[in-house]
């Protein structure tokens, strides 16, 4: 008798110790901070200081990288914590619906970043001849002639003139409707390029007239390239080697945790598809695509958060938004047995901005690009899922990141509370500063 107890004792106790082990096992390991300053319950870590330095514009006075600099933009940051502290958790920012939603995209960005990190970057080993073989070339500055193919079947064709057949990358370019001059740029290890047109470039030391592709670099896009000339900038200094080694090593860095990362996302989307219901699609489309191409360049990103932004009195944006709110409950597609309605779609976009792949596009290339933005938006929802379920909302880093733009916020908003105490008039900024917040 007493050994059937023992054994009836001795399961649950092993199972309080498997599931002991296993939440043990769910923490997630913190990354080490270095905490510059405590302004009563909040800090200001290293990294966030040089963030807001970095990124956020700073006064003629302290744009430089002096000691005495660095300490305006700590004082100007331990301010805005006071400010912060003052405002309080439990106030009318902090309660507006909107304004959570953007906190939340904000955590769930940096989720994703350290979801990045732990599966890509963190996984990249480099060799030091692969960083070396790389050094080797990336003080050169290529000019490059170039021409573009938008047909897999036409790229084929140029491959097999240009190596096979022997024809010069002129006759070629002229077969294809080219018209003089060639088309021409200067590429530096540090410009930004498709990451096929750089490693085509930096990979190996090239010879003047050497020809290039086609590289496939978007579907249907192929890019021809011969090299007219380069010069090479030696790196001298100590200074000046150390920089260019830690440039390659970190570009090989990014491209190889690139492709890691595609693989990685590739599993997660596994089996996922997006149905558009075409009549609310058109709908939608109609309804946002006068206004995008409306807009400068630099706020079309922004502008379906500009559209749902009630404050914004512009009367195509009013537009917008009553066309909107007539389809609202449209249902608009379904992805994994699960309908997303126009008014999902809207909620969503308060926490992930649409981002479009083509910057610059033509009218007739909206609805697709507009497709391509949906599709990554929701990869990025699958990829947060995947990053809560790890537990990477509790990463101090991402606390971090969200306290930091919450902070930012309450404390502009607590400057306009008291200054509105005053009932200024319109006055230039610094007589402001001098008189009420100093």
């Amino acid at each position: 008798m007493q050994r059937v107890l023992d054994k009836k004792m001795f399961i649950p106790i092993v199972l309080i110790g498997f599931l002991f082990v296993l939440c043990a096992k769910k923490q997630v390991k913190q990354p080490k901070e270095i905490i510059l300053a405590r302004i009563g319950e909040k800090t200001i870590s290293l990294n966030e200081f040089l963030r807001r330095a970095e990124y956020v514009p700073r006064a003629k006075y302290c744009r430089g990288n002096t000691g005495i600099h660095k300490k305006i933009v700590l004082n100007s940051l331990i301010a805005e914590k006071m400010l912060a502290l003052e405002a309080g958790k439990d106030n009318e920012l902090t309660q507006n619906e909107h304004f959570q939603r953007y906190l939340q995209g904000r955590k769930e960005q940096a989720m994703r970043q350290w979801l990045y990190y732990k599966e890509a970057v963190s996984k990249v080993k480099l060799e030091p001849a692969e960083i070396e073989k790389v050094y080797q070339v990336a003080g050169r500055k290529y000019k490059v002639y170039f021409f573009s193919v938008n047909d897999d079947s036409i790229a084929q064709e140029v491959k097999s003139k240009l190596h096979e057949q022997g024809k010069s990358f002129e006759q070629v370019f002229k077969k294809l409707g080219g018209l003089d001059p060639l088309p021409e740029k200067e590429v530096e290890y540090n410009s930004w390029e498709h990451d096929v047109i750089h490693n085509a470039l930096f990979s190996k030391k090239l010879k003047v007239n050497e020809v290039i592709g086609p590289l496939k670099v978007a579907n249907d896009l192929y890019i021809v390239m011969k090299v007219k000339s380069w010069t090479d900038r030696v790196a001298l200094s100590e200074e000046d080697i150390q920089q260019r080694w830690n440039n390659v090593r970190e570009r090989l860095t990014d491209s190889k945790a690139l492709r890691i990362y595609e693989n990685f996302v590739a599993k997660i989307m596994k089996g996922k598809k997006i149905e558009f219901v075409p009549s609310t699609f058109r709908k939608l489309v109609n309804l946002v695509g006068p206004l995008y191409f409306e807009l400068e360049e630099k706020r079309r990103e922004i502008f379906l958060n500009m559209a749902l932004d009630k404050k914004l009195d512009n009367p195509k944006f009013l537009d917008l938004r009553k066309g909107l709110e007539d389809i609202r409950n449209e249902p608009f597609f379904r992805i994994d047995g699960e309908v997303w309605t126009v008014g999902d779609f809207e909620i969503e976009l308060e926490k992930h901005p649409l981002v479009f792949r083509k910057k610059k596009m033509a009218k007739k290339e909206l609805g697709e690009q507009f497709k391509f933005a949906i599709a990554d938006m929701i990869r990025d929802k699958y990829l947060t899922q995947e990053a809560y379920k790890r537990g990477y909302d509790k990463v101090n880093v991402v606390k971090r990141n969200v306290e930091m733009w919450k902070d930012a916020y309450l404390a502009n908003y607590q400057k306009k509370k008291y200054l509105e105490r005053f009932k200024l008039e319109q006055k230039e900024g610094p007589q402001i500063i001098i008189k009420y917040l100093n």
